[in-house]
């Protein structure tokens, strides 16, 4: 069966959409509370589309025989699943799905659970599930096909630009906040040596050996000792700075596009900038709990 390209895109928003039902339907019984999953603010999730359009194209061609249908599919939609995965973690620094904790994941983007979930999707989809849309779409006006598609293009285009806008005053603030522990983290490090040092670290009994642990002394001694006593200083400071931040990013009109952003997706993480990451969740929900308590006071 041959669509136009409206065709194709009115099947991309449409299992967007369905996509968008199942994990907000999933992700809010789990959680226990409502959750618009997702990460555009709008009922769309972009993953769920793209990988129906992916297996609707390897798939069509012998839509009848569900054991090709579930290997192609599970396989195609794995793919597409594991490079979309990668592309969005170099490009936000933020992983918005990790199956890091589930067996046989492939790092943290793809596991055979989820594999198995598409080539079942693939299969109801493909044998079951399509026919009904592709016999109304096909029936459709082609007029009113594409002012359908036209007006959910415009809406769709805003939200994603908007929704990727927030992805990346996430990552500028994640990035500056990590900045502002690098400088903590090198001291710490050489800390750790000094330590490792003056503890046994070399174990050296020769003439030569005990020389060189002399000349180390007395180079080094004072720094350790610095280190040991301005460590808890420099890192309450650094501490307060990071909050400082954090308190001039609350202030901003992106803050309230970060937090929406990460709301949609509680189970995001981010390993590039896992410290800073912590610091931001941990500050949101300080202060979700200090505005409930306002609203419960009134």
């Amino acid at each position: 069966m041959r669509y136009t390209f409206s065709a194709w895109l009115f099947f991309f928003y449409f299992y967007c959409f369905l996509g968008w039902v199942w994990e907000t339907c999933y992700v809010s019984v789990r959680q226990g509370k409502w959750v618009n999953r997702g990460f555009m603010h709008g009922p769309f999730l972009p993953i769920y589309g793209s990988g129906a359009i992916v297996v609707l194209i390897f798939t069509l061609p012998f839509r009848t025989a569900a054991l090709q249908v579930f290997l192609v599919g599970m396989v195609s939609a794995t793919v597409l699943e594991y490079f979309t995965g990668v592309a969005m973690e170099r490009l936000f620094h933020v992983r918005y799905w990790d199956y890091s904790g589930k067996p046989l994941n492939l790092n943290g983007h793809i596991c055979a659970v989820s594999s198995l979930a598409w080539g079942v999707f693939s299969v109801i989809l493909t044998i079951y599930g399509h026919n009904p849309v592709e016999r109304f779409v096909l029936n459709m006006n082609e007029n009113l096909l594409e002012m359908i598609v036209f007006a959910l293009t415009a809406c769709i285009s805003v939200d994603m630009t908007a929704s990727v806008r927030e992805a990346l005053d996430l990552k500028e603030l994640l990035i500056s906040l990590e900045e502002n522990n690098e400088e903590f983290r090198h001291l710490h490090k050489r800390f750790e040596v000094l330590t490792a040092f003056y503890g046994g670290g070399l174990k050296e009994k020769s003439e030569a050996g005990l020389r060189k642990i002399s000349s180390a002394i007395g180079t080094g001694k004072e720094l350790y000792d610095k280190l040991g006593e301005n460590g808890k200083r420099y890192k309450d400071t650094s501490k307060a700075a990071l909050l400082e931040k954090l308190e001039k990013a609350k202030r901003g009109k992106e803050y309230t596009g970060m937090r929406a952003l990460l709301r949609r997706n509680p189970d995001a993480v981010s390993r590039m900038h896992a410290y800073a990451f912590n610091e931001f969740l941990e500050f949101t929900r300080q202060e979700e709990n200090k505005t409930g308590r306002k609203d419960a006071g009134r």
